[in-house]
């Protein structure tokens, strides 16, 4: 439910961030649009550089002007670049959520899962996806975690009968059962999965992560070629070499591997505030360490993620914005998602919009402007 509009995008509103930026000294870059990390309104924002770290200063009307670093190291900043015509276009994606269940209760979930809530029926999503926007080909079953559905074979064939490339989004562990993998196999063998692995910490039970393991050897042996990702999400920075070796010179076969720090959304066990390019400082470190070659892909990278080779392996590093620090010009892109009811916005804006309406069960007041929502991304002017 959105309750209405608070007119934010006035131009008083940017004269007074202009001044805020003035009265520290910062150097003007562009103007954006963020979220109020108090009453969850889209407002008017303006990057700016300080003292080599970029910044972001918001006003809205109800709360004041404040200021937020969103990037800890100005020359990483100017050297990003949004590259769509590579592999790292996710602008035909979609995740959608078919699941409220999980089998785990990981230190970092966004979702939050609830076993009691009853999945949706599966003619309610089969309706939402046939009404997607054109421009949508791929679609992704997300959670909590989407392979618990008893349907799920069924959801993959529909999906695959619509002329869409069916994904799912996966901690794994269901993978581990032989049977599991050649029932799909067997209805769909163009399914895609994308597979939360994590640190062996991560979960903190040895028995979990061999049945994840196990999931990703009966992946590559019944379906293969069907493993897009593996990914890790970090509670800490220490556990990034045991991951990066396992990467590198483990037996792991996947086309592309992603690390994320954890952010301020949702069920959270993560100390302090780290940045993408404070990863990839330590990344890079780690491969000359390791006698590696380290460059950046040309890829969509921006200050939430960049793309990384290590000596062939593709890394992608993360980290999540949260209301404090989102930037929306940096968000117009895939892949999208259908999580909230207030317009189809890219996934991290979802995320963060998700843990306000359904984990904190709070309405959401506004909608998204236009220029962020897929239907519009490429054609709708700046704001200011």
């Amino acid at each position: 439910m959105i309750i209405g509009n608070a007119n934010q995008f006035k131009e008083s509103s940017i004269e007074k961030i202009v001044a805020a930026i003035s009265d520290v000294g910062g150097k003007l870059l562009t103007t954006t649009v963020s979220l109020c990390h108090h009453c969850h309104y889209h407002i008017p924002a303006y990057r700016y550089e300080l003292g080599n770290k970029i910044y972001l200063c918001k006003n809205c009307v109800f709360h004041g002007v404040s200021h937020h670093l969103i990037e800890n190291d100005s020359d990483f900043y100017h050297t990003l670049e949004l590259d769509k015509t590579t592999m790292w276009n996710f602008d035909r994606y979609l995740l959608t959520e078919v699941t409220d269940r999980c089998n785990l209760e990981c230190p970092h979930c966004y979702h939050l899962p609830d076993n009691k809530i009853k999945d949706i029926p599966l003619d309610n999503i089969l309706q939402r996806i046939t009404d997607y926007p054109s421009a949508v080909e791929d679609v992704i079953l997300a959670g909590a975690e989407s392979s618990l559905r008893k349907d799920i074979s069924e959801l993959i064939v529909e999906i695959s009968n619509m002329g869409k490339l069916p994904y799912i989004l996966t901690n794994g562990v269901r993978f581990a059962d032989v049977d599991f993998v050649k029932q799909l196999a067997a209805t769909n063998k163009n399914l895609v999965i994308e597979f939360g692995l994590n640190h062996s910490s991560y979960i903190g039970n040895a028995t979990i992560r061999e049945k994840q393991l196990a999931g990703i050897h009966n992946i590559n042996k019944y379906l293969p070629g069907c493993l897009a990702y593996v990914g890790y999400t970090m509670v800490s920075l220490d556990e990034l070499d045991s991951i990066l070796n396992e990467i590198c010179f483990s037996n792991l076969d996947a086309t592309t591997y992603r690390i994320r720090s954890g952010s301020e959304i949702g069920r959270n066990a993560t100390d302090g505030h780290i940045f993408v390019s404070d990863i990839v400082k330590l990344v890079k470190e780690w491969a000359i360490s390791q006698g590696l070659d380290f460059f950046i892909e040309r890829a969509d990278n921006n200050i939430y993620h960049t793309v990384v080779n290590i000596s062939g392996k593709l890394i992608r590093l993360i980290h999540w914005c949260d209301e404090t620090n989102i930037d929306m010009e940096e968000l117009r892109s895939g892949p999208w998602c259908d999580f909230v009811p207030d317009g189809i916005t890219n996934f991290l804006h979802q995320v963060i919009r998700r843990d306000v309406w359904k984990n904190n069960k709070i309405i959401l007041p506004d909608l998204p402007p236009l220029r962020y929502q897929i239907e519009h991304f490429k054609t709708a002017p700046p704001i200011f």
